[in-house]
């Protein structure tokens, strides 16, 4: 199947994250143009191109969840058919659980992971020894990666497992507030990429990553990022999830960007491809071709 696209693709929302189950790709993301207090939570879109999205219907209503406002950042797993949703709620992060990627979500345990701190953006990642990690931002005078082990419940960590990651030390991360967020974690012949974004949403946010031989580090930073930034059409390329073709052969950069060149909200969504290049000395590189603005054309 081969589909055509122009970024952005889709308007009002952001820090999406795409589930492909059974050959249909589920997007969940923050809404960014809420119409009223019944879409508080998230909604769910489908799609079978990554371009075309059909509005599902609300995924987790705030009802059945810890929080009452501020609904960012869901990333999304399946697990011997259960279906787990992370999210950040009041600056928390929560877990609910449904047996279908449509929902109804439900959180069984009203409370965040952790009560007494601040964290956004999780993310889950499962190793090729079957281990899952969680990944997430933590405040503690700038926005810092933290990842963790799992417990088998997949809805609490282990806390003896609890690692900082990376701090915002560079330049390109720290526009008008110092920030690391919004984790993605890759694994490429052996090595872990964490991926990442930097500086504040509303600056030039963009995104880069570190490299590890073990999921809890420790990382070092690519030299070359940012590998997505803002250029003269798009700007505040970031917070993005990462999927594939249908056959797994091709990677899929799945992020969103500002309203427009002068103000960033309501954020877009925007797609793009991403790539490994291979090196002759030292470990592959992470490439995209984005973020793109003319007319592109995609295989599925």
């Amino acid at each position: 199947m081969k589909t055509t696209y122009t970024n952005p693709i889709l308007p009002g929302f952001a820090d999406p994250d795409v589930l492909l189950h059974d050959g249909v790709y589920y997007m969940y993301a923050t809404n960014t143009q809420m119409k009223d207090e019944s879409e508080l939570g998230f909604k769910v879109y489908s799609s079978e191109d990554l371009v075309h999205w059909e509005d599902r219907g609300m995924a987790l209503k705030a009802e059945d969840s810890w929080g009452n406002k501020g609904f960012w950042a869901p990333d999304i797993v399946c697990v011997d058919g259960t279906f787990y949703l992370s999210y950040t709620v009041e600056e928390h992060i929560c877990v609910a659980t449904s047996d279908s990627p449509l929902g109804q979500f439900k959180q069984a345990e009203k409370k965040p992971i952790h009560e007494d701190i601040k964290e956004i953006d999780s993310h889950y990642f499962l190793d090729e020894d079957g281990t899952w990690y969680l990944y997430f931002c933590r405040f503690d005078n700038a926005n810092q990666l933290w990842g963790a082990r799992l417990q088998p419940d997949m809805m609490h960590i282990q806390e003896d497992t609890l690692t900082r990651l990376l701090i915002p030390d560079t330049d390109w991360e720290r526009e008008q507030w110092p920030v690391n967020e919004a984790p993605y974690m890759l694994k490429h012949k052996g090595l872990y990429y964490l991926t990442y974004s930097g500086s504040h949403c509303e600056a030039h946010y963009a995104s880069g990553y570190a490299i590890a031989e073990s999921p809890l580090g420790p990382f070092t930073k690519y030299e070359g990022n940012p590998f997505l930034k803002s250029n003269e059409h798009i700007k505040g390329t970031g917070h993005h999830c990462i999927t594939t073709t249908p056959d797994g052969k091709e990677l899929i950069l799945i992020y969103h960007c500002h309203y427009n060149m002068e103000k960033p909200h309501p954020r877009k969504l925007c797609i793009d491809r991403l790539w490994f290049e291979e090196q002759e000395n030292g470990p592959d590189v992470l490439k995209t071709n984005g973020p793109t603005w003319t007319e592109q054309t995609l295989e599925l």
